[in-house]
């Protein structure tokens, strides 16, 4: 419990910093896109690149990034404007996921999910982030690097922006939780979607199809204990992380997409 209110403490800060940018946050987005766009324009075409290395109809990517950010705003809708037809029917889904939650979770249960969590929390992501983006710096191998660095960042600043705007208050829980701030999507289902789902990406060129496969199941496997876990802890609700998941599957796409394009014009 100590170790608990340590992280507790830790994230109230790193949140109130967060906070102080959130007025500049449609500003950092901006610019963040502008900079992506410019660093793609002037990367060495020489080398092919990591991600996406299997060519790939540019359709498939294009599709789920389009049908992920489709649901991803529909869902947003039935959200936020409570005269929607959809809007009650789905409260009362989350109602009842977090009712079950609240019922059926022990509290020993509960601690093993804040150890489970941790793994798409935004330290524990920062960390793998660095380390990635030296291993792909030290191999030169720079379109991969630009969309490790690019999709993550460009996620965590949307997530941050679209928490701002659409301002839904998280759940009322009966227990201590380690979070701050809106619910709306759940910043750990996307961020951990985008983490490993490009780290699966960068590695399965240089792996076995045997190998490959069992790192995406286990990349998989970690996303849905993560997402689950954030419904069970009552930190989001279930379409909270939904919509994260949406969202992170579709930077996942168009990092596919570009890195595939890049591919094609060497």
């Amino acid at each position: 419990m100590a170790q608990s209110r340590e992280l507790a403490g830790g994230s109230r800060i790193f949140f109130q910093a967060l906070a102080m940018l959130d007025a500049w946050m449609p500003v950092l987005l901006a610019a963040w896109l502008l900079a992506g766009a410019l660093v793609w324009r002037w990367l060495p075409r020489r080398q092919a690149a990591v991600l996406y290395a299997a060519k790939r109809p540019v359709a498939m990517p294009l599709g789920v990034a389009a049908g992920c950010l489709l649901v991803f705003a529909m869902l947003a809708w039935v959200v936020v404007y409570p005269e929607h037809a959809g809007h009650a029917r789905l409260m009362a889904a989350d109602a009842g996921a977090q009712q079950w939650a609240q019922d059926h979770v022990s509290a020993p249960m509960r601690e093993l999910l804040h150890v489970l969590t941790a793994a798409g929390d935004v330290r524990w992501l920062a960390v793998m982030v660095l380390l990635v983006a030296g291993w792909l710096a030290l191999g030169a191998q720079w379109q991969a690097l630009w969309a490790w660095v690019f999709f993550i960042g460009l996620n965590g600043l949307a997530v941050r922006l679209l928490k701002n705007l659409l301002d839904r208050a998280r759940p009322e829980v009966l227990h201590e939780m380690l979070t701050s701030g809106a619910s709306f999507p759940s910043g750990h289902t996307s961020g951990a979607v985008v983490v490993y789902g490009l780290l699966w990406l960068a590695l399965r060129g240089s792996l076995s199809p045997t190998a490959s496969r069992a790192l995406a199941w286990g990349c998989a496997l970690l996303v849905a204990t993560i997402a689950l876990s954030r419904i069970l802890l009552q930190a989001h609700f279930a379409s909270d992380v939904l919509a994260g998941a949406l969202l992170g599957l579709a930077w996942c796409a168009l990092a596919a997409l570009v890195l595939g394009r890049g591919e094609r014009q060497n």
